[in-house]
């Protein structure tokens, strides 16, 4: 893909993405309104395990399966991914459906309405079941946004059609689900109709899930703690902080995931530009998705420093003010977050280093956690935010010392000239290495 068109895709899905901020816009300050910061904590409590059983359910999978297609050279081919692939999410999605049921079970707050967990946990495996790296893999960056979109609109729909009060939180989730599997229904149309039918199997299934395990470790080292934050808050303090820390929260997810649509794009690209050979085109595109994403996570820093103590307040209500001095917290997560996005996914998955992620992933894990175990039940929501600056500025500690380590330092724009500049400090004593890209 050369440059221009590769602008122009972006262009189309950060539209596409603008189509959900509008969304959230509307249902942000309608959910905080309406709801109320308990009920509104109960629901964001239920988003985040489904997010667990999102991850849980999709495994390693999504990143090996864009991959796999990127480098795929026939329909045949890439129905065979589809077929391997669906089979594998449909049997982890049964493990992660009873998952849902004890963490539902087990958490105060969601135990009390038990529908609103169980919800969460069928959508997040219809959200598992989501066809969004086959499309990407596939270079067809359009169709997924404007299934999204169509997505937001419908569960918009009945989101304000249903919900009146706190006492129709279940609705929440039950819209979300609806219009998940509507618009399921429409990407596995879509693809059977351009790649034939999934041929069901259980045969491939464990070595997928062996090829997926380093992912996997990395994702549940690190997004998997960070997407269950909110509901592991309610094993740790009280429902008003689950309520404070959830809203913002929501705002900081909001702002990390304007990173996706680059990765969207840049992934599947340098992976194609890898397996052709073409390593100089490769490692162009891997700095300009730097310049992009680290560019933007100190934007985001600054935004959510200066402006979060004015804009909560307005959107969700003065009920909600604490929540402003949670996302002051969250906001130095965006630089980080922002390297490791870059790092993660421009550089390690498309060079397939994916065990040393996992290794990362593991380490910034054990620190996310002991982080929140001892902060959390002292400081409630801020304590949490803390917890997740902490886990993020591990993971990029860890992330660019294996970069510096294999000599892949020079695809952060900049890096070459730094260097250059401590081998000179030191007198030429330090000589370059050839990066170690295969």
């Amino acid at each position: 893909m050369d440059r221009k068109k590769n602008a122009s895709v972006i262009a189309f899905v950060y539209g596409g993405y603008l189509m959900r901020y509008v969304y959230l816009i509307i249902v942000v300050p309608f959910y905080g309104r309406i709801l109320g910061v308990a009920e509104y904590g109960r629901v964001l409590a239920a988003m985040s395990l489904m997010n667990v059983i999102w991850m849980l359910a999709s495994y390693g999978f999504t990143f090996v399966g864009m991959r796999e297609v990127a480098k795929a050279e026939s329909d045949r081919e890439c129905n065979e991914i589809y077929s391997l692939h669906t089979s594998a999410r449909l049997a982890l999605g049964v493990l992660g459906g009873c998952i849902g049921f004890v963490a539902t079970m087990c958490s105060p707050v969601l135990s009390e309405k038990p529908l609103i967990g169980l919800l969460a946990t069928a959508l997040g495996v219809v959200s598992a079941l989501n066809l969004g790296w086959l499309f990407q893999g596939r270079q067809r960056f359009r169709t997924p946004i404007m299934i999204e979109v169509f997505g937001f609109a419908l569960s918009l729909v009945l989101v304000l059609t249903l919900v009146r009060g706190p006492a129709d939180s279940v609705w929440v989730l039950a819209s979300l689900l609806v219009a998940g599997i509507a618009s399921s229904l429409i990407s596995y149309g879509l693809t059977t109709f351009q790649l034939g039918l999934p041929r069901l199997r259980t045969t491939g299934i464990i070595p997928l899930v062996r090829s997926s395990t380093m992912l996997f470790c990395y994702s549940s080292g690190s997004v998997v703690l960070t997407a269950s934050s909110t509901y592991l808050l309610t094993l740790l303090s009280t429902p008003a902080q689950v309520g404070y820390f959830g809203a913002a929260e929501r705002f900081a997810t909001i702002g990390l995931s304007l990173l996706g649509p680059a990765a969207q794009v840049f992934i599947p690209t340098i992976s194609r530009q890898l397996a052709q050979g073409d390593k100089e085109g490769a490692h162009a595109t891997t700095r300009r998705g730097a310049m992009l994403v680290l560019g933007y996570g100190l934007l985001a820093f600054c935004g959510a420093l200066a402006l979060s103590p004015f804009v909560l307040p307005l959107i969700l209500g003065p009920a909600f003010g604490p929540s402003a001095h949670v996302l002051q917290v969250f906001a130095w997560m965006f630089p980080f977050a922002a390297f490791n996005e870059f790092a993660a996914f421009y550089v390690f998955v498309p060079r397939k280093k994916d065990k040393l992620l996992a290794v990362a992933g593991a380490i910034s894990g054990v620190m996310n956690v002991a982080a929140a175990l001892y902060l959390a039940p002292r400081y409630g929501a801020l304590g949490m935010a803390s917890a997740r600056v902490i886990g993020e500025a591990t993971l990029s500690l860890a992330l660019m010392s294996v970069m510096v380590r294999l000599e892949l330092i020079h695809l952060l724009p900049g890096a070459e000239r730094a260097m250059g500049m401590v081998r000179l400090a030191w007198g030429g004593r330090i000589q370059p290495g050839a990066a170690k890209d295969d």
